[in-house]
C-alpha cells in the first residue's frame, strides 16, 4: 500500500452530517415492565470491494493545528485525510483499518499523529448495517492522554465511513462499544 497526504478540504464519500459513534439502538429494549416481542437481528450486508477505484482515506491528526490542515475537532486539532491505495478487489475497510492500526508509519511519514499508535488493536471484521459501518476490533486500547479519546473516536469513525460510504460508524472492541471502553480509561 502507498499513501499520499491530501491537502485542502477532506473529501467526504457522501454529503452527510458527521458520523455518530455507536448510535443508540433504534428500538426500545424490552423490560420486565413492558415485554415486547423480540426484534429480528439485522442481516449484515457485505462491504463493497474496490474494483477500478483502488483506494480510500485513512484519518490522522495534526495536533494543535486549529483546523488549518483539515477539519477542526477535539483539542484544537485537525483531522487530516491520507489517501492509501489497496489492491484491486480487496476489502477497503480491512485495508484502511490495517493502515490505521499499524505502528505509526503512515502517520509519521505524513507528519501527522496517530492516537491509536500506542494501542494493540487488531481488525476482526466489518460490515454495513443500513447506513452504519460496524467495525469489530480486538485487543487493548491505550490512549496517550485525555485529548486522545476524541482523536481515537474520530479517527476510527471517519476512516470506517470513508472506506464504506456509510453515514455513521459503530466501533466495538472485544464486543464492547468504543464509548464504553474509552469511559473506563
Amino acid at each position: 500500500m502507498t499513501q499520499e497526504p491530501v491537502a485542502g478540504p477532506i473529501p467526504m464519500p457522501l454529503p452527510a452530517p458527521p458520523p455518530y459513534i455507536n448510535p443508540p439502538p433504534t428500538a426500545p429494549r424490552p423490560t420486565a415492565a413492558s415485554p415486547q416481542a423480540p426484534v429480528a437481528a439485522p442481516v449484515p450486508v457485505p462491504l463493497p470491494t474496490a474494483g477500478e477505484a483502488t483506494g480510500t482515506f485513512v484519518y490522522f491528526v495534526a495536533i494543535g493545528d486549529g483546523g488549518s490542515r483539515g477539519v477542526r475537532f477535539g483539542c484544537d486539532d485537525s483531522l487530516v485525510a491520507v489517501h492509501v491505495t489497496t489492491p484491486p478487489g480487496s476489502d477497503r475497510l480491512a485495508g484502511a483499518m490495517a493502515q490505521l492500526l499499524a505502528p505509526d508509519g503512515t502517520a509519521s511519514r505524513a507528519g501527522l499523529y496517530n492516537a491509536l499508535s500506542g494501542s494493540a488493536l487488531r481488525y476482526v471484521s466489518g460490515y454495513l448495517d443500513g447506513t452504519t459501518a460496524v467495525v469489530n476490533l480486538n485487543g487493548s486500547l491505550r490512549p496517550g492522554g485525555v485529548c486522545d479519546n476524541p482523536r481515537i473516536e474520530t479517527q476510527l469513525a471517519q476512516t470506517a465511513v470513508a472506506a464504506t460510504g456509510a453515514s455513521q460508524a459503530a466501533i466495538y472492541i472485544d464486543g464492547n462499544a468504543l464509548a464504553d471502553v474509552l469511559s473506563l480509561r
